[in-house]
């Protein structure tokens, strides 16, 4: 009873109403179901004074963790992490035994697994929609599941040696940037186990046996420490940066401008009286922006991200935005965001970045994927060796004027910018082969460049395939999405 009293508000409430407890797996000890029911009893003797608690509690503060002479700025309330969770640090040979014998019979099932997995979680916890864009997640799209039911076929195939997984700027660092700008906290994981686990026992029925449920339930619990405690240094990285926070923060917006057909940039500074108020915004170039817009009223819009397209260190921060077609946020946005009106932003993050070590790059877009390709080339400078851009029309092409711009030591656009289009009279949409082969052109034979991509995700898996079998030296890769639901790898070499 007092164990439960200590726990966060939003733990609670998810014991009241008893999804912790529903739909066990058969799985579960005896002990661990008396232990949950204990729980659930407590709930209901205490329900009374939990809802008279004052819910109307500030979501946004300064939260005083002392970093030498600053003040760390986030509106952040649950408990950050893993310590105290009783998560596990090393798995036992015995564990990584059944997983290596289990995982080519679980792999064919994993997207059933998790396809009931996001079924079943939603139904349960209808506040989850706040985390999930709906068109990419059941019942409307199999993006999602997709995304999760790869990420555990790459994880129980790795489980012997994770390096693969674990370096800078791939899966697990992609997921890790993705749950802080949606302000995920360590007990969701535990949410995500207790219900993946459900869902393994229900499709994979009686060859689950006791010993199996516990080496999976392992490597997830395990899997779980890993990313809270790489999400805990990103948040930690996020509000120590200059003009840096974490969580949801109020900006206020300051200008739109149309920058082609369709598209729409839109510029945010911190509201008067803001911790932010007064400062300037540094982080990476090719990250995003995380932007909550509650379109229902009902608090359940998932934040959407757009690629930060003001300079590093600027006084504001600006996305751009493409209008699609069907798209709840970027229809009502275009539609209805105006100057002066409030909206919640989170921190930039993002792994699709220039490499530290780069000394001359390229970068190929097409459509709304010349945003990240914006502060890659200021950033870039002489380096940027050529911008290759695929657009429907010139008025389709976002910051078409910037790019035709000359860097210093070229004489003509041409030399640096080639354009294709396919809604021109006389063109056509080039084949990646193509494309190609004409940028290999331009660059007179020479792969020894590092390729940066964004657009749409077969495109960029065509070009890349392409890219890498001319043998350039690195191959980039960003998708507007789950990337892991995709066949784009994050980076590749020849």
């Amino acid at each position: 009873f007092v164990i439960f009293l200590n726990i966060p508000v939003y733990f609670q409430q998810i014991l009241i109403k008893g999804y912790l407890i529903m739909d066990l797996s058969p799985f579960v000890s005896e002990t661990n179901l008396a232990l949950k029911l204990i729980a659930a009893s407590a709930c209901t003797l205490v329900a009374s004074l939990l809802l008279s608690r004052d819910s109307s509690k500030s979501k946004q503060k300064l939260a005083p963790e002392s970093n030498s002479d600053r003040v760390n700025i986030s509106s952040l309330e649950n408990k950050r992490g893993s310590e105290g969770m009783g998560l596990p640090t090393v798995l036992s040979q015995t564990t990584l035994d059944i997983i290596v014998a289990t995982a080519p019979a679980v792999a064919p099932k994993c997207l059933e697994i998790t396809s009931h997995f996001y079924s079943n979680v939603i139904a349960k916890l209808p506040s989850l929609l706040a985390f999930f864009n709906p068109a990419h997640n059941i019942p409307v799209s199999l993006h999602q599941p997709k995304a999760l039911a790869n990420s555990l076929v790459a994880y129980a195939s790795n489980i012997t040696d994770l390096s693969p997984l674990l370096v800078p700027g791939g899966a697990v660092a992609a997921i890790c940037h993705r749950h802080c700008a949606l302000g995920i906290f360590p007990e969701s994981y535990v949410i995500v186990h207790d219900n993946l686990m459900i869902s393994i026992g229900h499709i994979l029925g009686s060859i689950v046996t006791p010993e199996i449920y516990k080496a999976w339930s392992n490597i997830v619990l395990f899997l779980a420490k890993v990313m809270i405690d790489t999400e805990e240094d990103l948040y930690q990285m996020a509000e120590q940066r200059e003009g840096g926070w974490s969580g949801p923060m109020d900006f206020r917006v300051s200008e739109i401008t149309q920058v082609a057909k369709g598209i729409k940039s839109f510029s945010f500074k911190p509201l008067p009286g803001s911790p932010l108020a007064g400062k300037s915004f540094e982080f990476t170039p090719g990250q995003y922006l995380s932007l909550i817009v509650d379109v229902d009223g009902d608090g359940l819009t998932a934040p959407r991200h757009y690629t930060v397209t003001s300079p590093p260190g600027a006084d504001f921060l600006q996305c751009t935005v493409k209008q699609i077609k069907g798209g709840k946020l970027s229809t009502h946005i275009h539609q209805h965001l105006k100057v002066g009106d409030t909206v919640k932003l989170a921190a930039p993050f993002g792994v699709f970045t220039l490499d530290e070590d780069v000394q001359s790059a390229v970068l190929m877009s097409a459509g709304i994927g010349i945003t990240p390709m914006l502060n890659f080339k200021r950033t870039l400078g002489s380096k940027c060796r050529l911008c290759v851009h695929v657009d429907s029309t010139p008025e389709s092409f976002a910051y078409r004027d910037f790019f035709l711009s000359a860097p210093t030591g070229k004489e003509k656009s041409n030399e640096t910018l080639l354009e294709k289009y396919t809604r021109v009279p006389g063109e056509k949409r080039p084949s990646a082969q193509k494309l190609v082969a004409e940028v290999w052109d331009k660059l007179d034979g020479n792969g020894n460049h590092h390729f940066y991509l964004c657009g749409p995700e077969n495109w960029m898996e065509a070009v890349s395939k392409e890219l890498i079998g001319k043998g350039a030296k690195k191959v980039v890769c960003e998708v507007f999405g789950s990337q892991l639901a995709t066949g784009c790898p994050f980076f590749q070499s020849s």
